[in-house]
């Protein structure tokens, strides 16, 4: 589907709840740094299936475009949905490959750890029973297996300029639904390539990570897109859609209301992260989304306690039972 200027969103299919993830290919202009010219860049790869690269392969003979037309490869951030088909269509093209220095660094520690990175510390804090993080370990090997360190030819930093055709995009840091993601705005089209961090009917999974309050940076990331003059809204899942500052702040409150509600349940009685996972979902969830969302609620107790709205103490173990402070007015 042609999307925007220069730009044709590519649907792709993905053994998951969400069913699809978007890859886009722009257009290149006649300059770009590191020696690459002409032919297109690939913004992500869709997921590591036979099914998922036989769509892409299907979608580029479509449009006539040979694998070696694909001048660079940008990977707005490393989730497997993203970055699935990465190293095969690195063999197949010859792109140059872009990503931010933050996801480089934390695509290595993925790639280095047999369970998730800090899956045990994370764990014993939430006070996930043994048997449930067992489940969750098996339902995300799979999903773990997929990873392997990438050496960029460009590293990203936030701010670079990419030639397109008729203009420009802007590579934006929009740290929180992962470290290192990255956006693409072009000012002379006025759209918005937004990986995951601005979507239009669900809201980004926003994970805890150790000595970090990413749901700061996301919010952050997210106030930083506010002041764009932005038309069009080009994100992996779901169609276009437009008025990005009605979904930022609708965003926005989504996450304060979610920590409205924590400070809800826990103002009846303490709980763990885990306890919360069991109170914000009622309904039994898969291992595998148990997984992101005690992550979530991670996320959420760093960000409050970070803010002085809540406090823990350790319980049966180390895990971390969770009341509101006393200091909190």
């Amino acid at each position: 589907m042609k999307v925007a200027h220069g730009v044709d969103t590519i649907t792709l299919p993905m053994p998951w709840e969400l069913e699809t993830v978007n890859v886009h290919l722009v257009e290149l202009g006649d300059s770009v740094s590191n020696a690459v010219s002409g032919g297109f860049m690939l913004v992500d790869s869709g997921i590591g299936t036979p099914e998922s690269f036989d769509a892409l392969a299907a979608a580029l003979e479509e449009r006539g475009i040979q694998w070696s037309n694909i001048r660079m490869l940008l990977l707005t951030h490393l989730h497997p949905d993203h970055i699935g088909l990465s190293w095969k269509l690195l063999e197949l093209t010859g792109a140059k490959l872009l990503m931010h220095r933050t996801e480089v660094e934390y695509l290595n520690l993925v790639s280095r750890e047999q369970l998730a990175p800090f899956f045990t510390t994370a764990m014993k804090n939430a006070g996930v029973p043994a048997d449930m993080q067992s489940k969750m370990d098996h339902a995300m090997r799979d999903v773990r297996r997929q990873f392997r360190p990438h050496q960029p030819h460009w590293i990203l930093e936030g701010g670079e300029i990419i030639p397109v055709r008729g203009g420009s995009l802007q590579a934006i840091w929009t740290p929180g639904h992962s470290p290192g993601h990255v956006c693409l705005y072009s000012p002379e089209h006025r759209y918005l390539i937004s990986g995951d961090h601005i979507l239009e009917f669900i809201t980004p999974n926003i994970g805890w990570h150790p000595e970090k309050d990413m749901l700061a940076e996301y919010l952050s990331s997210l106030a930083l897109l506010t002041p764009f003059d932005v038309d069009l809204v080009i994100p992996s899942h779901g169609g276009p859609f437009r008025d990005h500052r009605r979904r930022i702040r609708e965003t926005t409150d989504h996450h304060a209301e979610r920590c409205g509600e924590i400070l809800k349940h826990i103002s009846v009685e303490p709980l763990t992260a885990n306890g919360l996972v069991e109170r914000v979902w009622p309904r039994k969830l898969s291992a595998f989304h148990h997984h992101f969302a005690v992550f979530e609620i991670l996320a959420h107790l760093e960000y409050m306690s970070r803010r002085g709205e809540i406090a823990s103490e350790a319980r049966n173990g180390g895990a971390l039972y969770w009341s509101p402070s006393e200091a909190r007015p």
